[in-house]
């Protein structure tokens, strides 16, 4: 059975309860305790301002990029 769609019903009586997804700013339910969209365990870590997913990124993918680097120039440095 696929995931349906909120009910009007379930909007109404869940409205103003909701948060966003600290891993891909996504909005969900304050008791969410798994993103629908992108899966990760969110509970009891729901935000209640919405996060910035896209800074969140180029801040991981620079981390990645130094300790690249820094792998690159020991192994460079073990070479020479």
């Amino acid at each position: 059975m696929p995931d349906e769609d909120p009910s009007d019903e379930d909007l109404d009586r869940f409205a103003g309860e909701t948060g966003w997804c600290p891993d891909c700013g996504a909005e969900i339910w304050d008791e969410a305790w798994q993103c629908p969209h992108c899966h990760a365990v969110v509970e009891g870590r729901v935000a209640r301002d919405r996060p910035d997913p896209v800074g969140r990124s180029v801040a991981r993918r620079s981390v990645i990029a130094l300790v690249i680097i820094i792998v690159i120039v020991l192994v460079l440095i073990q070479l020479g």
